[in-house]
């Protein structure tokens, strides 16, 4: 509630509130007069018009009546495109003191779970607070700050000038999983441990961690595993999260990271691949038990899981074909998912 009486009282001295409004209510009798809902899309779907060219007039007027209003209320809407701080170059300069407010609130917390609880709820708020596209949030490629076209929904749309309504959103909703998952939750054990998978000691950080988990594990062992490892060269993964590593000033490990876009997809970089996939499979089963399960997602478009099983020391004795049918961008871009279910090589295992 404190945040939240700081932030109105911002929005209040700095007219935000009422330049969304207006902008809204604006944009939405262009896009009623002009793409009209289901009709303008079911025809730009069915190629019966370009929607791109068709779209360009009327991004125009949007333009316009953006500008007038940014004038009209005084305020001042930039970003630093070349900048390499994530905050600077995504999110719009009224988000950025909006988030400065929010963040020194928290700062001034002593150090407990709420704590690092309302910097998880701020990350995610920064997520959604992007300035970009709506069918460009998975692989960010240019900030907007003015009325585009969308490609996603078929419309005219704007990019967030401010985060609070997704600041207040993700704060119930974090509190209503927290008490869902109160109710839900059973007597066992869950750790995450924060390391390199190729060597990280489990038994020893789980020690470190809880004496009882520890002592469970070294008792029973590891019954399996059920993983999505990074797929080759596909994903940006420390870029996905650039914004949470700027604002809570955690240091960046891109090098450390399996599959990295920044490596492409070539032959070298398919053996970099294998190579540390397997180191990662042949360090976890020091803990698993003998007869384990493993099961990973792959798009495994270049045929490489065959290989990393055979130097793991497993076998896959199964595969499981998903589609991707949800996918953020909804550019209908659809793949298939393998699940390859993996276990110990009997006859490498009987050798030994």
């Amino acid at each position: 509630k404190k945040i939240e009486l700081k932030l109105k009282k911002y929005i209040s001295e700095n007219n935000i509130s009422e330049f969304e409004k207006e902008l809204t209510e604006k944009i939405s009798e262009i896009n009623n007069k002009y793409f009209p809902s289901p009709e303008f899309k079911r025809k730009a779907k069915n190629k019966e018009l370009n929607d791109k060219e068709y779209s360009k007039e009327y991004v125009k007027i949007a333009d316009v009546i953006y500008n007038d209003l940014l004038v009209k209320y005084k305020i001042e809407n930039k970003i630093d495109a070349e900048s390499n701080n994530f905050l600077e170059k995504w999110i719009l300069n009224n988000s950025r003191n909006e988030i400065k407010i929010i963040l020194n609130e928290i700062e001034q917390l002593e150090e407990s779970q709420e704590k690092d609880l309302l910097k998880v709820i701020l990350t995610r708020t920064i997520r959604s607070g992007r300035a970009t596209t709506h069918s460009d949030l998975a692989t960010l490629t240019e900030p907007v700050i003015q009325p585009y076209y969308c490609t996603k929904h078929y419309k005219i749309c704007k990019p967030l000038f401010s985060i609070v309504k997704w600041w207040k959103r993700y704060f119930k909703d974090t509190i209503k999983r927290l008490e869902e998952f109160e109710k839900l939750k059973t007597d066992t054990e869950q750790l995450c441990l924060c390391g390199d998978s190729r060597n990280i000691n489990i038994l020893e950080k789980v020690k470190e961690k809880n004496e009882n988990f520890y002592k469970m594990i070294v008792r029973n062992k590891i019954s399996g595993i059920f993983s999505s490892p990074p797929y080759v060269g596909l994903i940006d993964y420390h870029e996905q999260h650039a914004y949470a590593y700027d604002l809570l000033k955690i240091k960046r490990k891109d090098e450390d990271e399996i599959g990295a876009l920044y490596r492409g997809k070539g032959k070298s970089a398919q053996e970099s691949y294998i190579i540390g996939i397997s180191d990662v499979l042949k360090n976890s089963k020091k803990y698993l038990k003998e007869n384990y399960n493993i099961f990973l997602v792959a798009n495994d478009k270049y045929n490489l899981y065959p290989k990393i099983a055979e130097l793991s020391g497993m076998k896959i004795v199964n595969e499981y074909k998903r589609p991707v049918l949800n996918r953020t961008e909804k550019d209908g871009n659809l793949y298939s998912e393998i699940i390859f279910h993996l276990k110990e090589n009997k006859e490498e295992f009987d050798e030994r």
